[in-house]
């Protein structure tokens, strides 16, 4: 087994390359392990039950749902709008699905596989939680607008895949209900411990079998090449009167010719033929470096461990880091992670790589030119900014 709660191990024995090449964006995939506990470090009952009953949650986080849609939120909530966890647990046990979103933001283990997921997709990546029981259905056949990979925890579901109406949909093309899905192409059942990925658009459905269905539902929120063209003709515009012209006159007025005006069109998308991609992604890549907020577990012990730092201390990166280091002057440069944007002297640049990049070492053997005291206040500034830690 690869590193418990990283991508890897959510899809081994699969590979990232096999996946990569062969599934994503293209076909489900489904893993079969035979190992029941598999998860079982991710995620239990109790701490769904902790989470409906002691968080004070409001509707929705918290979700009730059957496939016939006769569930309201009002059926559960307060007037306030949060969960009566007594109404919920009643709905439950009479066959409705409890939904709990986002819970990576809850719960730690959640929280580090999410984070390990997203430095492999380089996207934001949510856990929603399905418990679901025996029997029967918490959603209609659907599609999602985003790709899923399922991990089931506990209990069992017969899943079945349709065709797919929308390939690839972006984020507004939302099923409808009188979309064609196609006919059936699979039905499995996917017992403890199995993966299931699902691309966005693939329609499919799920009901519990004879035990009640617990399973983690990771959203894959990916930003696509529409995305980039978007920010292509906006920074164009902002260039180009060209592109900043008004439509012309009287175009919504009946009879006008629509068509007269092609050559206009393909005139201003010719000049999107030198979009300079780099800085677009880069655009992209600092928004999502920046959004990431920290996950610190420990931190306080961390701070209050720095006194005993020395030169044999055995320190290392915290799991799952994204960062990016830019020069900002001839002799300063911006390290940017977890929200934060840190200046730091560029002739640490090489050591301060190495200690983000690297889980376990001793301060001594960290390479580069600085010397005893610039090793030791290094690592200082990067535990105190939740970067590094102390083993």
């Amino acid at each position: 087994m690869s590193e418990p709660l990283s991508f890897d191990w959510a899809i081994a024995p699969e590979t990232p390359e096999r996946f990569f090449a062969e599934y994503f964006e293209k076909a489900p995939m489904r893993v079969s392990r035979g190992q029941p506990g598999y998860f079982a470090d991710l995620l239990s009952y109790a701490e769904v039950d902790w989470v409906i009953s002691t968080m004070g949650l409001s509707h929705p986080e918290i979700n009730v749902t059957r496939s016939d849609g006769n569930i309201t939120s009002a059926d559960f909530t307060t007037d306030t709008g949060r969960i009566d966890p007594v109404r919920v647990t009643q709905l439950f046990a009479d066959g409705a699905t409890v939904i709990l979103a986002g819970l990576q933001d809850r719960l730690p283990h959640l929280a580090r596989y999410c984070r390990a997921v997203e430095a492999v997709i380089s996207a934001r990546v949510q856990a929603n939680v399905y418990m679901t029981p025996p029997g029967n259905m918490g959603l209609r056949p659907h599609y999602d607008s985003h790709d899923v990979i399922v991990l089931q925890v506990a209990g069992s579901k017969e899943w079945r895949i349709y065709g797919t109406p929308v390939e690839l949909p972006l984020r507004d093309q939302a099923f409808e209900r009188d979309m064609d899905m196609g006919d059936e192409v699979q039905r499995f059942v996917l017992e403890p411990g199995d993966t299931l990925y699902v691309p966005r658009g693939v329609a499919h459905d799920a009901v519990a079998t004879d035990d009640t269905s617990l399973h983690i539902t990771t959203g894959l929120m990916v930003r696509t090449w529409t995305d980039v063209l978007i920010e292509a003709v906006i920074a164009k515009a902002h260039r180009m009167p060209e592109m900043r012209r008004a439509l012309p006159p009287g175009f919504a007025n009946h009879g006008a010719d629509l068509g007269a005006h092609d050559e206009t069109l393909r005139y201003l998308l010719g000049l999107l033929e030198d979009a300079p991609v780099d800085k677009l992604l880069h655009r992209f890549r600092e928004d999502f470096v920046t959004a990431r907020a920290p996950h610190i577990d420990g931190q306080m012990a961390q701070l209050a461990a720095l006194d005993t730092l020395t030169m044999d201390s055995r320190v290392g990166v915290r799991s799952h880091l994204i960062f990016m280091i830019q020069p900002v002057a001839d002799d300063k440069v911006r390290l940017t992670c977890q929200g934060a944007e840190i200046a730091m002297p560029a002739f640490a640049t090489s050591a301060m790589e190495f200690c983000l990049t690297t889980p376990d070492f001793r301060v001594r053997d960290m390479p580069g030119d600085l010397d005893a005291a610039g090793r030791l206040v290094l690592v200082k500034r990067l535990v105190r900014e939740g970067l590094m830690q102390l083993h």
